[in-house]
């Protein structure tokens, strides 16, 4: 009876313990439900790109706040219905049914590049990447898209293409009649000048919206890949720098490269090996620039370097040794012979009568001189 009775306060004790446990995993889970998943839906909700993850039909599960500012839906009026719907009109079957197909398909990625509609009818271009993940089989069980809105950019390369139109039909008329070619020459400077000021409203307004994003996300001011300064940092550097010459009257100048070849570089041994570059040049910059100087990724495969209290001719005493240095640098692929990269370099001086815009675009100038004389070099132009 002795033993009896302990083996049934053993068995009352584990009981007493299993529903302790049940109590406390079901107090976790009242207060947080989803707590597994929360800072994942963070992430996707605040991410600068607009992120939409749909169901095996092509229904949105989930859009975060950047695609609903591309599209001005709503979350409300987003979650639920079919992408493809959302982004092509109606009267665009076809376009909608290639979508459609596009997100329900079998497992795989995609990257196109489409034009859309908003909620107010108005047009976006967009790139989107698209990724289907498989259930089982072929089957998908989710779809996630990624969009990027690049409108700017596109009226931007059109603005630009329909100057160069404009452009060769003066070149054209040059021989039958100097006169009207003068004329026309002062109305394409005319639509350059506007062209440029609206593209500098443009970027001001853009700058003034990262600069909301970096008081919010705390961005950092550099570059991840090649270790330079990022070009928002470089533009509050430049800034300051200008109203510092302006005030001592000691020279300033600006250095502008753009790595020769580089797309076909990506194109033969794939964007890694272009990664390794752009990461071997920064370290290659920071190598060859002085303590005062301060060096950014301008973007893509361009760089900027500023040098505060160096005149012209100073300057390309710098853009050169970065020259020589990367001509000499040697990238060997794997199983591969080894590869030289060069890199084109416009040097300006900044004139106290000029904005950062424009000293800026006389070395982008120059860059361009060095391409059209058959790059690897340095060009500097007191004009």
């Amino acid at each position: 009876m002795k033993n009896l009775s302990s083996s049934r306060s053993i068995y009352s004790e584990l009981a007493e313990l299993r529903d302790k446990n049940t109590t406390l995993r079901n107090s976790l889970l009242s207060k947080c439900p989803d707590c597994g998943q929360f800072r994942f839906r963070d992430l996707f909700s605040n991410a600068a790109s607009a992120i939409v993850i749909l169901d095996k039909n092509g229904k949105i599960l989930f859009a975060n706040s950047a695609f609903t500012a591309i599209m001005t839906f709503t979350q409300e009026e987003a979650i639920g219905n079919s992408l493809h719907e959302l982004l092509i009109s109606e009267h665009d079957t076809e376009g909608r049914e290639y979508l459609h197909n596009l997100f329900c398909g079998p497992a795989g990625k995609a990257n196109l590049s489409l034009k859309i509609t908003d909620k107010n009818e108005e047009p976006h271009f967009i790139d989107m990447s698209v990724a289907n993940i498989a259930a089982s089989c072929d089957t998908p069980e989710n779809c996630i898209c990624i969009i990027q809105d690049v409108t700017s950019e596109k009226e931007a390369e059109h603005h630009r293409e329909k100057l160069i139109e404009e452009l060769m039909e003066v070149k054209e008329l040059q021989e039958d009649n100097a006169a009207q070619l003068a004329t026309l020459l002062h109305e394409l400077d005319e639509k350059n000048y506007a062209l440029e000021q609206e593209i500098t409203e443009r970027k001001k307004a853009e700058q003034k919206l990262k600069e909301s994003e970096e008081r919010f996300k705390n961005l950092s001011i550099t570059d991840q890949l090649t270790g330079l300064f990022n070009r928002r940092h470089m533009l509050d550097v430049a800034e300051k720098e200008i109203f510092k010459s302006r005030n001592t009257g000691h020279p300033l100048s600006v250095m502008l490269m753009d790595v020769d070849d580089f797309k076909m570089f990506n194109d033969t041994y794939g964007h890694a090996a272009g990664d390794d570059i752009l990461e071997a040049i920064g370290l290659i910059i920071r190598n060859n620039i002085r303590g005062r100087d301060k060096a950014f990724r301008y973007g893509g495969e361009e760089f900027m370097v500023i040098l505060p209290e160096t005149n012209g001719l100073e300057a390309i005493k710098v853009a050169e040794s970065i020259r020589t240095a990367l001509a000499a640098f040697e990238y060997r692929p794997a199983n591969e012979e080894p590869v030289y990269k060069t890199i084109s370099i416009g040097v300006a001086e900044f004139s106290n009568d000029e904005s950062l815009e424009k000293v800026i675009k006389r070395a982008d100038d120059n860059m361009y001189r060095c391409k059209i004389k058959g790059k690897n070099r340095v060009y500097f132009s007191c004009e």
